[in-house]
C-alpha cells in the first residue's frame, strides 16, 4: 500500500478533481439542499403554529425522523457522486438518487443504523432541551447534559466517518460488517480526520458571513477532500503526479 498522503496533498488533489466540474458539484449540492428545504417546510410550519395540537406535534416529530432518514439516504447519493469523481469515474447529478433506485433496502438500513447512533449521541441534548432550563436550580444539570451530548457527537464524528463510504463501496460486506470495518479503518487516522475538519472551519466562517452562498464552493471541496481521504485510507486513491 502506498504511503498515506498528507491532508494538504489530498486537498490539492481534490481541487484538481473539481477543476472544470465545480458547476456540476454545485448543482448536486443545490439539489440535495433544496429537496431538504422544501420537504421540511410543511412540518416546520405545523409545529410553528401556536395552536398546534399534541397530535400535530407528534406527527411533526415522526415526520422529522422519517425525513431525516430520507435526506440522509439522499446525502449518501452525494457521497457516491464524490467517490465517483475521486475514482476518476463518470459522475452526474443523477448519482444523488442512486441509493433510492439500487438496493434501497441496504442503503436505508445503513442510514437508519447511522441515524440511531447519532441520536444516542444527541439524547442528552434532547433531554436537557425538553426537561431542564439554563437557569435556576437545573442549570448545572442542563449544562452537563449539553456538554455530554457535544462530547458524544464528537466521538461519533471521529469514529464513524468512513461508515457510509464503506456501505457505498463494499457490496460484499453487510451494513453491520461495514460498521465494524469502519472502526478498523479509523485506527491511525483519527488525527487526519480531525485535522481535515478543523482545516475547513475558517472557510465555514466565511460561508456564514456570506449568508451561506460560500457553501456552493466550500461544500463540494470538503466532500471531495473527504472522498479522497477515504480512498487514501483504503489504498484506492488513483495515482497522480502533480507538480508541487
Amino acid at each position: 500500500m502506498n504511503p498515506k498522503k498528507k491532508s494538504k496533498e489530498l486537498k490539492r488533489i481534490s481541487r484538481e478533481n473539481l477543476n472544470g466540474r465545480y458547476r456540476l458539484s454545485m448543482s448536486v449540492f443545490l439539489t440535495v439542499t433544496l429537496i431538504n428545504l422544501f420537504s421540511d417546510l410543511p412540518f416546520t410550519y405545523l409545529l410553528g403554529n401556536v395552536y398546534a395540537t399534541k397530535v400535530q406535534t407528534v406527527i411533526y416529530y415522526i415526520a422529522e425522523v422519517l425525513l431525516s432518514i430520507v435526506i440522509g439516504v439522499l446525502q449518501m447519493g452525494l457521497i457516491r457522486f464524490h467517490l465517483n469523481m475521486a475514482r476518476k469515474k463518470e459522475c452526474r447529478i443523477s448519482d444523488v438518487f442512486y441509493c433510492f433506485m439500487n438496493h434501497s433496502n441496504r442503503y436505508f438500513g445503513a442510514y437508519i443504523i447511522y441515524y440511531a447512533i447519532s441520536m444516542v449521541a444527541k439524547a442528552p441534548f434532547l433531554v436537557a432541551k425538553n426537561f431542564f432550563k439554563l437557569s435556576g436550580d437545573t442549570m448545572g444539570i442542563a449544562i452537563a447534559l449539553y456538554a455530554a451530548s457535544a462530547v458524544l457527537s464528537f466521538i461519533v464524528l471521529i469514529l464513524f466517518p468512513f461508515y457510509l463510504y464503506l456501505v457505498l463501496s463494499r457490496d460484499d460486506l453487510s451494513v453491520f460488517a461495514c460498521l465494524a470495518h469502519a472502526l478498523k479503518l479509523i485506527r491511525g487516522n483519527i488525527l487526519r480526520v480531525i485535522y481535515i475538519n478543523v482545516s475547513f472551519i475558517g472557510m465555514l466562517v466565511l460561508c456564514v458571513l456570506s449568508l451561506g452562498i460560500g457553501l456552493l464552493w466550500v461544500e463540494p471541496y470538503y466532500e471531495q477532500t473527504f472522498a479522497n481521504l477515504f480512498l487514501d485510507v483504503t489504498g484506492e486513491l488513483p495515482a497522480v503526479d502533480y507538480a508541487v
